[in-house]
Formats: structure tokens, C-alpha cells, sequence
């Protein structure tokens, strides 16, 4: 019996050491931010950030109207730090920034430099790595009061526009995070950010918007890519060179091709694309040598011919020499520009031997190096067909 009781007192002390949920906070008691978007204004100096709060009463089952699927918070304060203390003015529940898609800032704000948005980004505890940072060309307020059909948290909508446009073209790097830019800050190499836009006119502020089958226009895009040099944005190139962009970095597994034979299109998926890269001295000058592999998927033919060996190597060849030219021309712009978009000058400045020395004294000795670019090419899947409907038969014409 003692020994019962013994059993008894000590499960009752145990018991009353655990906290239980002493600390827990409910979801209705929170305000989950789903995207953020950060400006300047010129003339006060002011920091403005505005706050994409979700409403978790529009994704409930049980409610027929649950209103707005998010509401778009606006404050302006001096500083970043003081933002966060000036939400409380307004906002009835607790700002919870834990778990945000994206982060949208202006043209005009990246090109200011963002070593303070960065240096505060990483001083907090709860900061994500995995964050995605967008640059927008269009109107913030404008962007950040958009209603998106299909997926309604405009956060995560830019989230999946990188996956899926990474998977389907190429075209956006999936190292477009915060960190990826941090990573670059003591280093000469350019970084690419993706550039979001507002698509046609102005957005409809209403939840009417959720109601019209079109929703091409008034919407947000991709559009490009902004480029950095440690944190300042110093130009910006197109989705389509920001593919060969890719390629030749290596960051590209897939890609997508449209290639010209005599007058006719040929749509081509490249996946399993494959990058070598190898930095060497010819008779002293610096000469950076890119291997591509690729293998071919024809998605579309409009040649009127029936396929054959030879129409498939002038297709092989054909795409060979279009990456070639096109990834030649960026990388020229690249030159021109004065755009490290390659870490070239980091390759050249940890290069080991004597032969190298010369070159990691002379400032920006990467402007010397030349591309030697290598493609190959094969067709692995030609489609369900190999000769093509010709007009004027199967169609009941004699």
C-alpha cells in the first residue's frame, strides 16, 4: 500500500512540474502574413511595407462566406524595426511573419542598394531561408492589392510560378531566395532575381474578381530577371535570356526551344540538360570552357515532311547552333555591361599556379576571358507520329 501511495505522489508532482500549452496561441488569435512587398518613399524617406494577411475564415469548409481571402496592410515608419511595433495600432491580432511566401520590393528600391533590407532580413530569429524575393516594375501598392484566381494566396502563387516555370522552360533559376543573395554579397558575381508584373489594367479590388472567367489580364507575370551585383540591382535581362542564362550556369535542367527549319517551326523540350564548366589559360589569356548536354523531346512539328535520320540531325544541329549564338550574344551583353554574371572574377582570383598570377593582379581581369561553348544534342521522343496529315487527305477530298 505504501508503496501504491509512493507511485501516487510522485505522478502528482510530475504532473504538476508540466507547463502544458500555457503558451499556446490560437490561429484566431494570429495574423499570418502571406506575402510582404517593401518600398521607399523619395521624399519622406520613409520605409513602406505592406502586409498580405491571410483569412483563414475564407478557406474554412463550414462557412459560406468567409469574405476576402486576404486583407493588404499598409505602415510607414522611419525605420524596419519599427514597423513591426507600429502594426499593433491597427492590427486586432498578433503579427505572425513565421511562415510568408515572398518578398516583393520596386525597381527603384533594389537599385538603392538593399544591404539594410538584408542586414535586418538576417538578424531576425524567425527568418526563412528558403524565402523567394521578387522584383516588381509595376505600381507595389498596385501588386500587393492584387486578387489571383486559381491559387488565392498571391504568396504562394509566386512560389509555384518559379517551380513550374523552372520545370517547363528553364527560365528561373530555383536559387532566386534571399539567401542566395546574402551568399553574394562579398563576391563580385550577379545574382538573378525574378521581375513580377501587373498584367493590363489595374486590378479589381473587389472579390467580384473571383467571379469573371477571364483572368488573363490584371494579373501578376513573370517577366524577367533583375540582376545584382552584391546588393544593388544594376540591370535586368528578359525571361528568354534568362534562360541560356541558366544553361550556361548550370541551373537549368530542362528548356524549352523553338527552332526554325526552312520556314517551318519545331518545338523542342530539352531535359537531363547537363552543364560542365572549366576555366583554363590559352597563350595567357583567360578562356572559359562550357560543355552542354541535352536530350530532346519534339513537342511540336510543323514541317510538312516525314521525319528521317537527316531531318532529325538538321533539327539536333539546328538547336545546337541557336544555343550556341544566343548564350554567345548574352554573354557579350554580359562584357559589355561590366556584368560578372558568371563569377568569372571569383574563378580567376582563387585559381592556383604561376600562370595565374598576372591576371589576379590586373582589376576586372575576368573582361578578358573568352566563351568557348560546346552543345550536343540528342532526340529521344519524336512524338506519336513521324509523317504528317497532309491537306487534302482524310478529310473526304478526292
Amino acid at each position: 500500500m505504501k508503496f501504491v501511495c509512493r507511485k501516487l505522489i510522485v505522478a502528482g508532482l510530475t504532473m504538476i512540474c508540466l507547463t502544458g500549452c500555457w503558451d499556446r496561441v490560437e490561429i484566431n488569435e494570429m495574423a499570418i502574413v502571406g506575402l510582404v512587398g517593401s518600398e521607399m518613399d523619395k521624399k519622406t524617406q520613409e520605409q513602406i511595407v505592406y502586409y498580405q494577411i491571410v483569412n483563414p475564415e475564407a478557406f474554412s469548409s463550414g462557412s459560406a462566406n468567409g469574405g476576402s481571402p486576404v486583407y493588404t496592410y499598409i505602415f510607414r515608419n522611419k525605420t524596419k524595426g519599427g514597423i513591426g511595433q507600429k502594426s499593433s495600432y491597427m492590427l486586432p491580432r498578433k503579427l505572425f511573419t513565421d511562415h510568408y511566401q515572398s518578398h516583393i520590393v520596386t525597381e527603384d528600391y533594389a537599385k538603392e542598394g538593399l544591404r539594410s533590407f538584408l542586414n535586418y532580413y538576417e538578424r531576425q530569429f524567425n527568418r526563412r531561408s528558403s524565402l523567394y524575393l521578387f522584383i516588381t516594375d509595376s505600381t507595389l501598392s498596385e501588386v500587393m492589392k492584387t486578387y489571383t484566381p486559381l491559387e488565392k494566396l498571391p504568396g504562394r502563387l509566386l512560389r509555384s510560378l518559379i517551380h513550374n516555370t523552372h520545370k517547363a522552360t528553364g527560365q528561373i533559376s530555383l536559387k532566386s531566395r534571399v539567401k542566395d543573395l546574402v551568399e553574394n554579397l562579398e563576391s563580385s558575381k550577379i545574382t538573378a532575381m525574378p521581375i513580377v508584373s501587373l498584367k493590363g489594367t489595374k486590378p479589381d479590388h473587389t472579390t467580384g474578381r473571383f467571379e469573371n472567367i477571364d483572368v488573363s489580364e490584371s494579373n501578376l507575370i513573370l517577366t524577367g530577371a533583375a540582376l545584382f551585383k552584391k546588393d544593388r540591382m544594376v540591370g535586368k535581362i528578359s525571361l528568354w535570356e534568362n534562360g541560356y542564362y541558366n544553361i550556361l550556369k548550370g541551373e537549368a535542367e530542362t528548356f524549352f526551344q523553338t527552332i526554325d527549319i526552312n520556314g517551318r517551326f519545331v518545338d523542342l523540350y530539352a531535359n537531363k540538360v547537363k552543364t560542365k564548366q572549366h576555366l583554363s589559360l590559352v597563350n595567357g589569356e583567360p578562356l572559359w570552357n562550357v560543355e552542354v548536354n541535352a536530350h530532346l523531346a519534339i513537342r511540336n512539328n510543323n514541317q510538312k515532311e516525314k521525319l528521317n535520320w537527316e531531318n532529325v540531325s538538321q533539327i539536333t544541329e539546328q538547336f545546337n547552333q541557336q544555343i550556341i549564338v544566343t548564350s554567345n550574344k548574352l554573354y557579350m551583353k554580359a562584357i559589355d555591361n561590366k556584368w560578372d554574371m558568371f563569377g568569372l572574377g571569383d574563378m580567376i582570383k582563387y585559381k592556383r599556379g604561376r600562370d595565374w598570377k598576372p591576371l589576379q593582379k590586373q582589376d576586372e581581369a575576368w573582361l578578358q576571358t573568352k566563351l568557348q561553348l560546346t552543345v550536343r544534342s540528342t532526340i529521344d521522343d519524336i512524338g506519336e507520329i513521324i509523317d504528317p496529315f497532309k491537306e487534302g487527305e482524310g478529310n473526304g477530298a478526292e
